[in-house]
């Protein structure tokens, strides 16, 4: 037993058979072990081989008894036999020795370790024993490794045959689909490889090693363990997913191998250990998260010191190292490098913090995605390191030289990570781990970036604002005026305790240099020693003064440190007001973009500001709620979420009584309405309906929040509440009533209390109450007033009445009271013509209506109101008719006999079919419409006297103009009521409008009125549009900028809705982009975007007219700001091709006297630039002989040919397929051609002189 020959792992498995490769006094296989156990007998080969191994009393069996270990060795010889001369090792068999093997050397381990305790305790030292033991554990090393280090055949590869085949082929396939979870190609399960390296981690842990002489494993022996490690690890199913219990065991073993290469000494680097893994890290993003886990293990585990801080600068040094060149051109290696550090930072800070100096340098890196790791490195140590109360000036310093780093990177060349950043930053805002002295500098470069040109770091810059503020600094008020008048304050306290006025300034100058980021001291090698000398930077963020001491300057007493600090904190809070201005000013901008991150994060950002009433806040969020009216759904629910944050959730959050942050949310709402428009107000009102129809939002208009609405209309709960408020109140309570008209029904008798009661009640006011209850309607209880109801004695009824008929000396506000009330008859009452014709018949029998100008204006207002709310009543009892038809009969079935007589009688009569009940419906209602106006009726009564007063002059109603106003509009009412006498005085209408002396209201009036009677009567005006000089045009060059704007708004509505055919005369519309009141051209621009989103097809159609039209009635500037959007819309080849024809045929003769004929040709030539030439066809129909003689000329005219140029480079970058174009040749020709044509050279030498075209002044 003395001459016991030891176990000694090879290089190679061949290699054990070997004498001379193992040596003489080494365990080698002298038998020969040639490997031919068939597939389906292998399993139960091995079974039999380890009972037997069981069976053995001595756990070193396998080592003494050649017959045990010889077997297991053919098999591994047989699995790395690259000529595959021996039958294959099934995967089932490769499972079996990796399980059996791994639970022996787990026993193995226990037995070695309750050995060297006892040797450790004073029993007998037995060298044989040693040898045996360590044999033994190095031959399961062996075993094991071999295993692990292979690839297991697929099942597909196992040869069957018949019958069986095809069973075993289905239990294969379902077996491969139970066996895939977890398996990393070797054959061996999840539970296998962990048991296996479980066991391995023991096997080197220190109470083993003291197995071996003076502690150290052999090379080889670490050389097949390390071997495993490495390539396991470049497989998946041992990192990531539901294999973490294997990736820890193996970066704990790699770990502990390393330590032991590292201990034994012999030359070994920690480098060399860690290169293979960074190499593997640089391929495989698996590698890279498992390096990242080893290096927290060895952080954590048991590794000497020295060797653990070897090994970790070796990680971070050869990674640093990669991540500065390898990565540069590797987008996969900077992925996975990218992928290490930030798991890094995130596992194991603390090694991260001892290993900055090897960081910092990675923030150089070409790699956007390392620079990205990087900053998430720096912003880790800032928050779990250098934030804290736990800190010293040490810390500070390092903690301020990362966020000035971080600071620098809001500027990176790169956008993804100038977005990461600005993210980042987030991140440290909410943790509030960002120190005073970087709030404002923070702040400066935040509002740089809403410039952006990458919507993602706009967005990006937005947010974090928004999160500033939400973690304000300063204040929960941020309004300049405010501010001012603090720092004012703040200042004059100041000088009463600072006799001189210069040492306040120097103390404010040094106290505010504190409050500024520190600037890195840079060392300079050509400088002297300037300690003295405070180093400064050019940026206002970088300013850096040392503390004064007191031997420089006179301590402040408690009073002037206090004031001095007042001084700083408010100036500080003015600055951060002004950018908090700035960025509301860029996100009030952005509400236009066509980006919807844009849009929904400038919705965000407002409405914080407006949560902490930053100046201009509320009437940014004005603006804001108008695009609820937008398309996009998502901008609609952005908007619908601001409204709610506002006005709701801003005070939910105050601790108070639910009726305290009801009444609240009510003042909000009224304070926001306050000076509104009418725009804004409806905004509100489709806001309501969408917090209506989803439930998580529908619990905000509570019974609670409308009883405070109502409660701040009626003075109860706010009596000093001005009447505006009280006005704002009344209609939002209206709007809410028909969303909540529950408490409409339960507030019945409050409104008619409140109607009879004695507090002050305006006409404004009253018509918000009548608006309020026509929304009872709305209740599928409602029972509508009948038509014998006494008109005197209803309660809201009477009240509606009275106010109609009584006199007034404000008419405008009447007329808006007069309006509700008039709806309010139409949705209350069943026969409403009963209540009209009694208010009328009450103006009839007045004697003096002739010489009370304002009398007379109320009865003709109500005149032209009623008679078109009767035709609406009209019409809506027409499609209840017709809509009851439609629907299925469920009266009972008649006798068969009866049937069959009635059903022949009716088709041959034509009686009581479904055609007929239509008909008969249709003819009833034309019948009652033409009544209303009809010999007669209350309304025909009064026809002639709107006739007799719109026929007189605009002069004569100089000192009562409402009667003259109320007229125009009865008579427009009337036309469109009945379209006999709309065809008998629509010349008078006309005449009306072509009065330069009429009133701008009468003709927005009129304005309004054509456009309903170009959908009610579009025969009887058509005549009076074909003429775009006169009538219904002239209104757009009218001298009144209000009537030119509603003109064009209403000249919109017709023509996009195909009411109103203009093509021919488009040109007035459009000419209108050069308008110089920034709405009209405002509106007309949105026409023309609409316009080429509806004539997608047609574009092309309108372009060439236009450009001869308006060559001459715009400026450039304005021309192609409204021919580019139409332009845009040209789409596909024959289209363009077409369009470069006719755009051709436009090219008058060559003159260069001409002004006109020079803009129509550069117009043109500007138009074809604009066109796309990615194709042959649309360049060969420019170059073509025909379209070159029309435009050969107009080359000498410079402007001209630069447009002709830009298209030449154009089609040189538009080719398919590749940088070259087929018709590239053809092209150069072209350009050699023009350039000849217009008279110039390349260079521009020697050539002639060239014409230049003015542009045409703005109309």
């Amino acid at each position: 037993m003395t001459e016991l020959a030891e176990f000694f792992v090879p290089n190679e498995v061949a290699d054990l058979e070997d004498g001379v490769k193992t040596g003489p006094a080494s365990y080698r296989v002298d038998a020969v072990c040639e490997f031919d156990v068939p597939e389906r007998q292998q399993l139960d080969d091995l079974t039999r081989l380890f009972d037997a191994l069981h069976h053995e009393k001595a756990p070193t069996a396998l080592f003494t008894k050649a017959d045990l270990f010889f077997p297991l060795y053919s098999y591994v010889k047989a699995i790395h036999d690259k000529s595959r001369r021996s039958a294959v090792v099934t995967r089932v068999a490769r499972h079996k020795i990796c399980h059996e093997i791994g639970e022996r050397l787990k026993k193995l381990l226990q037995v070695t370790v309750t050995f060297l305790k006892k040797q450790r305790v004073g029993g007998a030292q037995n060298g044989t024993l040693d040898v045996c033991l360590r044999s033994t554990l190095k031959m399961y090393v062996f075993l094991t490794c071999n295993v692990l280090l292979s690839v297991a055949p697929l099942d597909d590869d196992d040869t069957v045959s018949g019958l069986s085949q095809q069973r075993s082929h289905r239990k294969r396939q379902r077996r491969d689909i139970d066996g895939s979870f977890g398996d990393d190609g070797s054959g061996v399960d999840m539970d296998g490889r962990e048991l296996v390296l479980s066991a391995l981690v023991d096997l080197c842990s220190p109470e083993v090693l003291q197995l071996w002489p003076c502690g150290h494993i052999e090379d080889a022996t670490l050389n097949v363990v390390l071997r495993m490690c490495l390539h396991m690890v470049t497989l998946k199913q041992n990192i990531g997913g539901d294999a973490q219990s294997v990736g820890g065991a193996l970066a704990l073993l790699f770990a502990r191998a390393s330590g032991c290469v590292l201990a034994k000494g012999g030359g070994a680097r920690p480098s060399d250990l860690v290169a293979p893994l960074v190499e593997l890290s640089l391929k495989s993003e698996s590698a890279a998260l498992f390096l990242s886990k080893l290096v927290s293990d060895i952080e954590q585990g048991e590794t000497s010191g020295v060797f653990r801080d070897q090994l970790l600068r070796a990680v971070f040094e050869t990674m640093t190292r990669s991540a500065l060149y390898e990565a540069a051109n590797d987008p996969t290696a900077a992925k996975n490098v990218a992928c290490f550090f930030a798991e890094v930072a995130k596992r194991s800070i603390t090694v991260v913090v001892r290993m900055a100096d090897l960081l910092t340098p990675v923030l150089q890196s070409e790699s956007y995605d390392v620079r990205k790791a990087a900053v998430t490195c720096l912003a880790e140590m800032v928050l779990q390191r250098y934030t804290g109360h736990v800190r010293n000036a040490a810390d500070d310093a390092v903690r301020n030289s990362y966020l000035n780093e971080l600071l620098f990177r809001i500027m990176d060349v790169n956008a993804f990570v100038r977005n990461y950043v600005l993210h980042t930053w987030e991140r440290l805002v909410e943790s509030r781990a960002v120190p005073k002295r970087y709030h404002l500098a923070l702040m400066t470069a935040l509002v740089g970036r809403l410039e952006d040109r990458n919507y993602l770091v706009r967005d990006a810059a937005m947010t974090v604002i928004s999160c500033v503020l939400r973690k304000n600094w300063f204040g929960n008020v941020l309004n300049t005026a405010l501010v001012k008048g603090k720092v004012a304050e703040a200042l004059r306290d100041g000088a009463s305790c600072f006799d001189d006025a210069t040492a306040m300034e120097r103390e404010v100058e040094r106290a505010k240099a504190q409050l500024q980021p520190v600037a890195e001291a840079l060392d300079d090698p050509l400088g002297g020693s300037d300690e003295d000398v405070p180093s400064t930077t050019a940026a206002a963020t970088a300013v850096s003064v040392a503390p004064v001491t007191g031997a420089e300057a006179p301590a402040m007493s408690d009073g002037q440190a206090a004031a001095v600090n007042r001084i700083v904190f408010y100036q500080n809070t003015l600055c951060f007001v002004e950018l908090i201005k700035q960025a509301l000013e860029y996100a009030c901008v952005l509400l236009d973009s066509r980006t919807e991150r844009d849009v929904i994060e400038s919705i965000k950002l407002i409405v914080v500001c407006s949560e902490y009433r930053v100046e201009g806040g509320e009437r940014a969020f004005l603006k804001v709620l108008v695009m609820v009216f937008e398309g996009e759904m998502k901008i609609q629910f952005a908007v619908r979420d601001a409204f709610t944050e506002v006005v709701f959730n801003a005070f939910s959050r105050v601790t108070a009584s639910a009726g305290t942050r009801v009444a609240a949310s009510a003042q909000k709402l009224i304070g926001l309405l306050r000076y509104a428009s009418e725009g804004e107000v409806s905004a509100v009102d489709r806001i309501f309906g969408l917090l209506k129809v989803n439930p998580a939002f529908a619990r905000h208009l509570s019974a609670q929040f409308v009883d405070a609405v109502w409660s701040i209309a009626e003075g109860s709960i706010d009596a000093e509440a001005t009447d505006g408020d009280r006005r704002v109140a009344m209609r939002i309570y209206s709007l809410l009533s028909k969303y909540v008209w529950k408490d409409l029904r339960a507030r019945k008798d409050s409104i008619a209390e409140f109607l009879c009661s004695e507090s002050h009640k305006d006409n404004v006011l009253l018509s918000y109450v009548f608006a309020a209850s026509q929304s009872e309607a709305l209740d599928p209880q409602f029972r509508p007033i009948a038509a014998d109801e006494d008109v005197c004695r209803h309660p809201i009824l009477r009240h509606v009445v009275n106010h109609l008929c009584r006199r007034t000396e404000g008419v405008a506000s009447w007329m808006v009271l007069a309006e509700a009330a008039v709806n309010a008859i139409h949705s209350l009452c069943e026969t409403p013509v009963a209540v009209y014709t009694y208010i009328l018949e009450y103006y009839g029998s007045c004697d003096s209506l002739e010489t009370q100008p304002n009398r007379k204006a109320q009865c003709l207002f109500l005149l032209g109101h009623t008679a078109l709310k009767q035709l609406v009543a009209v019409e809506a009892a027409e499609k209840a008719e017709l809509k009851a038809m439609e629907e299925p009969a469920r009266a009972a079935a008649a006798s068969p006999a009866a049937r069959d007589q009635a059903d022949s009688m009716h088709k041959e009569l034509g009686l009581g079919s479904h055609e007929f009940r239509r008909h008969e419906i249709q003819q009833l209602a034309t019948r009652r419409k033409q009544a209303i106006i009809s010999a007669g009726s209350v309304w025909a009564r009064f026809a002639d006297v709107i006739v007799a007063t719109c026929r007189k002059k605009a002069a004569f109603y100089a000192d009562k103009p409402f009667e003259r106003i109320c007229a125009v509009l009865a008579l427009c009412q009337y036309m469109i009521v009945n379209e006999g006498f709309c065809a008998e005085h629509l010349s008078l209408l006309f005449a009306i409008v072509a009065d330069k002396r009429e009133s701008w209201v009468t003709k927005v009036n009129v304005v309004i009125a054509l456009g309903d009677l170009a959908c009610v009567h579009p025969n009887l005006l058509g005549p009076y549009l074909s003429v775009p000089t006169t009538g219904f045009f002239k209104l757009l060059v009218d001298e009144d900028v209000r009537v030119r704007a509603v003109t064009i708004q209403v000249c919109s509505h017709l023509v996009l809705g195909e009411m109103l055919r203009i093509r021919d005369h488009l040109y007035s519309i459009v000419k209108l982009v050069a308008d110089p009141d920034e709405t009209i051209a405002h509106n007309a621009i949105t026409f023309v975007q609409n316009l080429a989103t509806k004539e997608k097809e047609k574009t092309g159609n309108l372009i060439p007219p236009l450009v001869t039209q308006l060559s001459s009635l715009m400026p450039l500037d304005k021309f192609q700001l409204a021919m580019r959007t139409l332009l845009e819309r040209v789409e596909g080849d024959k289209p363009t091709d077409s369009l470069i024809e006719r755009l051709c045929q436009r090219f008058e003769s060559f003159s260069e006297r001409s002004k006109k004929k020079l803009a129509v040709a550069r117009n043109i030539a500007f138009c074809l630039s604009e066109l796309n030439y990615a194709t042959e066809r649309a360049i060969k129909r420019l170059a073509s002989e025909t379209c070159y003689q029309q435009y050969k000329h107009w080359l000498r005219c410079a402007d001209v040919y630069e447009y002709f140029k830009l298209i030449v480079a154009k089609a040189k970058r538009q080719g398919r397929g590749g940088p070259e174009r087929r018709d590239r040749a053809a092209i150069d020709e072209w350009d050699a051609r023009m350039q000849v044509d217009s008279c110039t050279t390349t260079d521009g030498e020697g050539g002639a002189e060239t014409a230049t075209v003015p542009e045409a002044p703005a109309e």
